[in-house]
């Protein structure tokens, strides 16, 4: 990894290019994208900080430092849990052990994938945003958190800051509304490959598991009420639900297809709702299966959007040399779990104009 270039600790917005952020369901290229954006001399790649944060993402009007230092630091539920059961995946890159400062119960939330996703030395750069950030006076939350993104763009010597956090398409309106100078960029994936990945996933089981509770007592799961993140009574519901957790009925829980099919498309119609009410100069669609194809075309549109400023030829000849896998894994399903699936999926498949019975278009 690049060595960091320190820069100043104190910046209100002077020479960034308007911020923007990756949005999608998650499990559909995401992760692949922040590392294509981590390679630019010039982007700051911002992963999975909104993720991290949880249900308490963006709860809350105004926060002084020592609070916003909390919300950074202290570990959420879900994380503990997936910490205590050895639950890992790949975004997560800070793996606590007998060497390392922090442990399941301690790890600050963007110590699991934001630092270390910028630094070798993800401990060393917590160390030096804990004061700045202690800091703040009173702000707003949209305030706070742009802060911390300017900070670490002037840490690293970068002209633009980009957020990418996975299921972060239902988020949209909120974004919106705390960051009126961003602009979104759609990433998305034939469903019926995503919703594969979402079952092979942990968080996404739990988003799953979540969502269908809710739907059986007859609430809307996708309602910003009642999704981790923005809903208020969300942190109650996951403190309570991760007491009686139990790892082995989790590991011995089957989880049909069709149950993820159902919880990607309406991820998808309800987000690319909002989007659609967006200026269209504010939203960039991007598919992964395209970006697999054409890496150079792709990321070409992908710069001039960010800003012309950032074109740079080696950067998209580094791209250009990516290893490319484009076999569909829905295919390897058998018949009916093909049809299944295909069923789950369809109304998301139409949004995005994906043929659920040939995969994604050419």
């Amino acid at each position: 990894m690049d060595t960091p270039v320190p820069g100043p600790r104190v910046h209100g917005g002077r020479g960034l290019a308007p911020p923007v952020f990756v949005v999608s369901t998650g499990r559909c290229g995401s992760t692949m994208v922040s590392n294509m954006i981590r390679a630019h001399p010039r982007m700051l790649s911002v992963s999975e900080f909104f993720s991290s944060l949880a249900d308490s993402a963006f709860l809350g009007r105004t926060l002084d430092g020592n609070a916003l230092l909390r919300r950074l630091g202290t570990p959420r539920p879900v994380g503990r849990m997936l910490l205590r059961n050895d639950f890992m995946f790949d975004e997560y890159l800070y793996r606590p052990s007998a060497a390392s400062r922090f442990g399941p119960d301690d790890v600050p939330p963007i110590m699991g994938a934001t630092l270390p996703h910028l630094t070798d030395n993800p401990e060393g750069l917590w160390d030096e945003l804990v004061p700045a950030v202690r800091a703040r006076p009173r702000d707003t939350l949209a305030a706070q958190y742009r802060f911390v993104f300017e900070w670490l763009a002037h840490r690293f010597d970068k002209a633009v800051w980009i957020e990418r956090s996975g299921a972060s398409l239902l988020h949209v309106p909120t974004l919106a509304r705390m960051f009126p100078d961003a602009r979104f960029v759609h990433l998305h994936r034939d469903g019926r490959d995503t919703a594969i990945s979402m079952r092979g996933h942990h968080v996404f089981r739990m988003y799953a598991l979540a969502a269908g509770t809710l739907r059986i007592f007859g609430l809307d799961p996708f309602r910003p009420a009642n999704w981790p993140g923005t809903s208020r009574w969300m942190p109650a519901f996951s403190r309570l639900w991760f007491r009686c957790f139990s790892a082995d009925r989790y590991r011995a829980r089957r989880m049909g297809l069709p149950l993820f099919g159902w919880l990607w498309s309406n991820m998808v119609e309800r987000g690319t709702r909002y989007l659609d009410a967006l200026p269209p100069e504010r939203v960039l669609d991007l598919r992964f299966e395209s970006v697999l194809r054409s890496p150079r075309e792709e990321m070409s549109r992908f710069i001039e959007f960010v800003g012309p400023g950032f074109a740079d030829a080696r950067w998209l000849d580094r791209l250009a040399q990516l290893p490319r896998k484009t076999t569909p894994r829905w295919t390897q399903l058998d018949p009916s779990e093909q049809a299944d699936l295909a069923d789950a999926c369809a109304p998301g498949q139409r949004i995005l104009g994906y043929d659920a019975t040939v995969g994604p278009p050419s």
